[in-house]
């Protein structure tokens, strides 16, 4: 038999006795007799992985491109820039969620910026400043001019 002792409660204000008081519920006890509690569903699995590819970029950062296969069966894209913090070392990544619903409008909108990042290339004068830039973070801390 469990007992439970409650405090008396103080008696109400003047200005509330018009005022319902409102109803808690009881507190649950549970007994050595009791169910346990619902187990928790099992962690979903991990999408199926069907294509990767990455690649190094000149500077810091990698890039990486995932097909997977939900658990639905839809197939979604995952693109991921990882960049390691100088001063920390810690990896960032930060990714992209694309769905299979949207793959249609995606690779033209991708179509169209490659494009007219060829029809309009950076030019030669930035390019040289770019790699000439690239090139001296390459180098030994020690000998960088």
């Amino acid at each position: 038999m469990t007992t439970t002792l409650t405090r008396p409660r103080p008696l109400p204000s003047p200005q509330a006795v018009d005022k319902p008081e409102p109803v808690r519920p009881a507190a649950k006890v549970q007994s050595a007799k009791s169910p346990a509690p619902a187990q928790k569903k099992p962690p979903k699995q991990e999408p199926k992985i069907l294509f990767q590819t990455y690649f190094k970029s000149v500077g810091p950062r990698t890039y990486a491109a995932q097909l997977k296969q939900a658990g639905n069966g839809n197939h979604f894209l995952v693109f991921t820039e990882g960049k390691r913090d100088e001063k920390t070392g810690e990896l960032r990544k930060v990714s992209l969620f694309l769905f299979s619903e949207d793959f249609d409008n995606f690779f033209k909108l991708i179509r169209e910026a490659e494009q007219f990042t060829r029809a309009h290339p950076v030019p030669d004068e930035v390019r040289q400043k770019r790699q000439k830039y690239w090139d001296k973070r390459k180098q030994p801390a020690g000998k960088r001019t």
